[in-house]
């Protein structure tokens, strides 16, 4: 099910983007690749719980507009965490499956340059919408559902040229709740991430 917070953002995205002319600022490609750490999720409805999970992967590319201390970009990403342990009643046990994200989001970000330096450090936002795919292989049980989803974050730029920087970030990436249905089973949880990522800049 497509949250309607999810539909509003994802037009206000175009909007956003569309707005801007071809000469506004210099374009850039960003890619990042990083470690994801899912916080513990608490499980409502027919299942009911806490599902913690292993160490996962982070991937995104951006292409955005850069305006000097200020730049602003849309952004894919994906990150995939597998299950650790279900605590239906205090007692954890083993979980099979995977929790993963796939999401689009609008993200602002400021560099603060110190005269000089190659050293930048950098803050970002971002808002926008996820999918998000639970796959539980012990109850065999398989669903989606797009939400709201943000991010906060904070880090490093290094310039390795004058087109080309090399960033090491900080960020703290969450959604809506999102709820999965199917026959019987309809469950609902909650998810939030720190991620630590090294990605490439290079602008055009």
């Amino acid at each position: 099910m497509v949250s309607k917070y999810a539909k509003g953002v994802l037009c206000l995205i175009v909007v956003f983007f569309s707005s801007f002319p071809a000469h506004a600022g210099s374009p850039y490609a960003g890619l990042t690749v990083g470690l994801a750490y899912l916080n513990d999720s608490s499980i409502k409805g027919s299942k009911r719980g806490d599902l913690s999970y292993d160490e996962g992967e982070a991937y995104s590319y951006a292409h955005g507009l850069d305006f000097g201390s200020f730049r602003f970009e849309g952004e894919i990403g994906y990150q995939k965490n597998d299950f650790e342990t279900f605590e239906p009643g205090g007692i954890a046990a083993a979980a099979d499956g995977d929790l993963s994200i796939l999401s689009l989001l609008a993200n602002g970000y400021y560099s603060c340059h110190i005269g000089d330096s190659r050293i930048v450090p950098i803050i970002s936002a971002g808002i926008g919408a996820a999918n998000v795919e639970y796959d539980d292989e012990v109850d065999e049980f398989s669903e989606d559902d797009i939400v709201l989803a943000y991010q906060v974050g904070a880090g490093l730029g290094v310039k390795i040229s004058s087109s080309v920087s090399v960033n090491a970030m900080y960020r703290y990436f969450a959604t809506q709740d999102a709820g999965f249905r199917e026959d019987e089973e309809n469950i609902e949880l909650d998810i939030s991430s720190h991620n630590v990522l090294v990605g490439l800049k290079v602008d055009f």
